[in-house]
C-alpha cells in the first residue's frame, strides 16, 4: 500500500533536516511549518505537533509540548511554532487524533534542527579549503552546512563538497580538501553552546572586483550569488514538488523574503589581487566599500567580520610582486581600525599543502584563530581575541639610526624563532636602510639599528613580501600580523 493512502500527517512545507535558524536577539525564533493529513475512513481529524529536544527526549520549553496545529476540514494544516529557543539540535514531531477514537497516528518528523548562528564563508580558494595532509578535524553534531546541493546536512570536509552542484558559478577546477572551517565551527559550538550552521560561499580565484564591482552601477556577480544563496539556505522546503532525479526537495523561497540573517561573515580573499599593482593599491578602500555592500545586502548594517590575512606564498611571476602581497596584508591589517565590527587574523605561520594553499594542519590554526576572533568580536567572551599587532615605531633618543618598533595585543611575551629578524624592512624617500643588528626590547617590542640615518618620510614594514620568514612569536605560539610603510615618528 502507498503511504499517501494511510492515516497519518504529511509534513509538505517547512525547514529542512539538519537545518540551522537563526537566532533573534531575544534569543528564539518561529519556525512555520504545514502540510496534510489524511485518514482513509474520512473521519474528522486534528494534527498536532510538538517540539523535542533530541539531547534530553523532551520539549525544551512547556509552550512546545504536544499542542494542536491549525487543522483545515480540507484535509491540510499549517502552524507558527513560536518562540522556539536557541539549541538543539531539535526533533519536529507529528501526530494524528481522529474523531473519536483515543489513538494517535504517528506522522511525519524533521530531526536535527538547530537554532543558533549562521556563518558565511566567503573568498576564494582558501576560503574553499584545499588543504591536504592527515590531520584530526572530525565532524561534530551541531555544526552543520549548506552544501552546494542546496541541502543542509551535518558539517564535513570538504566542505566545498560540488557534488549536486546546483549553481554552476560554485564550480571548481581543483581537488578541493581541507579547510579551516570545522574547526572554526566546533570552537565557536564548544564555547557559545549554540548550533552553527556555515554557509560555504566562496569562489576559487576570485578578485575582490568580482566581490564588489569598484564602478558604480556594474554587477558584483560573486557577492550577488552569495546573497542568493544566504536567500536559499534561510528559505523553506516544499517537500511536495521535487523529483528524486533532481537532488531531492528544491527550496522555494518567497520572492519578498530578504537575503537572510547571519551572525557574521569570515573573509579569505586576495590573492588574485596581488598579481597587479593596480588592483593592489585599491584593495583597502574597496574592501571597505565591499564590506559596507555586503552589509547593505544583507541588511545588517553592523555585520560581524572576520578577515583572515593573506597566507605566504611560494614564487612570484613578476619582478616587484612580491610587495604586492604586503600592500593586500597592510590593507586587511588597517580594515580592522578602520572599519567597527571587523577582527583580522595573521596565517602566515600556517604550513602550505602547495605553493599557495595552506596544508590541513595550517587550516587547523588559522580555523582555530578566526574562531577565537568571532569569539571576542561577537560573543563578547573573555578568550585572547585579537593578535600580535602593530602599536607605535619611534626613534630612540632622537637618534634616526635607531628605531624602537612597539607591539599590542601580544600574550605574555615576543620570543624569536629565527636567528635573524629579515622580515624587518626600513626605510626612507632615499629607499631601504639596511639593518645592523635586530633585538628584542622588552616583552613586546623590538629594537633596529640601521647603517644610516633616515631623512625624510620614514617607515617600516614587517612581513610585507610574498613569503617573509617567521621571525618571533608570542607565547600562544601566534606571530604579529604583517604590516607596510607605517611612519616612523619622533619620539
Amino acid at each position: 500500500m502507498k503511504r499517501a493512502a494511510l492515516a497519518g500527517v504529511r509534513i509538505t512545507h517547512g525547514p529542512s533536516d539538519w537545518q540551522v535558524l537563526q537566532r533573534r536577539l531575544d534569543n528564539t525564533v518561529d519556525i512555520p511549518v504545514g502540510g496534510t493529513w489524511l485518514d482513509p475512513s474520512d473521519r474528522m481529524g486534528q494534527v498536532e505537533i510538538r517540539v523535542v529536544d533530541e539531547r534530553f527526549q523532551r520539549p525544551p520549553a512547556g509552550h512546545l509540548d504536544w499542542h494542536q496545529a491549525d487543522t483545515s476540514p480540507d484535509r491540510t494544516w499549517r502552524h507558527v511554532l513560536e518562540n522556539v529557543p536557541a539549541g538543539g539540535p531539535y526533533r519536529l514531531e507529528t501526530r494524528l487524533k481522529l474523531e473519536g477514537d483515543a489513538w494517535r497516528f504517528a506522522g511525519d518528523q524533521l530531526v536535527h534542527l538547530g537554532v543558533g548562528d549562521l556563518w558565511i564563508i566567503a573568498g576564494d580558494d582558501n576560503a574553499l579549503g584545499f588543504g591536504h595532509g592527515s590531520v584530526e578535524d572530525p565532524p561534530e553534531f551541531g555544526v552543520h552546512m549548506f552544501r552546494k546541493n542546496e541541502r543542509w546536512s551535518l558539517a564535513g570536509h570538504p566542505v566545498h563538497d560540488t557534488t549536486g552542484l546546483r549553481n554552476a558559478r560554485y564550480f571548481s577546477s581543483g581537488a578541493a580538501g581541507h579547510s579551516p572551517w570545522l574547526t572554526f565551527g566546533r570552537l565557536l559550538r564548544r564555547e557559545t553552546g549554540l548550533p552553527i550552521g556555515l554557509i560555504p560561499a566562496g569562489q576559487e580565484g576570485t578578485s575582490l572586483e568580482m566581490w564588489h564591482a569598484r564602478k558604480r552601477n556594474m554587477p558584483s556577480p560573486a557577492l550577488d550569488n552569495l546573497a542568493s544563496l544566504i536567500w536559499t539556505a534561510t528559505s523553506f522546503y516544499d517537500f511536495a514538488n521535487f523529483s528524486l532525479h533532481d537532488g531531492g526537495p528544491r527550496l522555494i523561497p518567497k520572492p519578498e523574503t530578504p537575503p537572510g540573517i547571519v551572525a557574521g561573515c569570515v573573509w579569505y580573499q586576495g590573492n588574485a589581487d596581488c598579481r597587479r599593482e593596480g588592483a593592489a593599491a585599491a584593495y583597502g578602500q574597496a574592501l571597505k566599500d565591499f564590506i559596507a555592500r555586503l552589509r547593505q545586502v544583507l541588511e545588517s548594517p553592523h555585520l560581524p567580520v572576520v578577515i583572515c590575512q593573506l597566507n605566504r606564498v611560494i614564487g612570484v611571476s613578476k619582478p616587484g610582486e612580491s610587495a604586492l602581497w604586503g600592500l593586500v596584508r597592510e590593507a586587511q591589517r588597517a580594515a580592522a581600525h578602520d572599519v567597527d565590527n571587523v577582527a583580522v587574523v595573521p596565517t602566515l605561520d600556517a604550513g602550505l599543502s602547495d605553493g599557495i594553499h595552506n596544508s590541513a594542519g595550517g587550516n587547523v590554526i588559522v580555523g582555530e584563530r578566526a574562531g577565537r576572533a568571532a569569539l571576542g568580536l561577537v560573543y563578547r567572551k573573555t578568550t585572547p581575541w585579537k593578535f600580535p599587532d602593530f602599536k607605535d615605531a619611534w626613534f630612540i633618543e632622537g637618534d634616526r639610526s635607531k628605531v624602537m618598533i612597539e607591539f599590542a595585543n601580544v600574550s605574555g611575551e615576543l620570543r624569536p624563532v629565527a636567528g635573524e629578524v629579515s622580515s624587518l624592512a626600513i626605510g626612507d624617500a632615499d629607499g631601504g636602510a639596511p639593518i645592523r643588528k635586530v633585538r628584542l626590547a622588552g616583552p613586546n617590542a623590538i629594537s633596529a639599528e640601521l647603517n644610516r640615518a633616515l631623512g625624510d618620510g620614514p617607515i617600516v614594514s614587517f612581513c610585507a613580501s610574498h613569503n617573509p620568514p617567521l621571525a618571533f612569536v608570542d607565547d600562544s605560539n601566534c606571530p604579529p600580523l604583517a604590516f607596510m610603510n607605517i611612519a616612523i615618528r619622533d619620539e
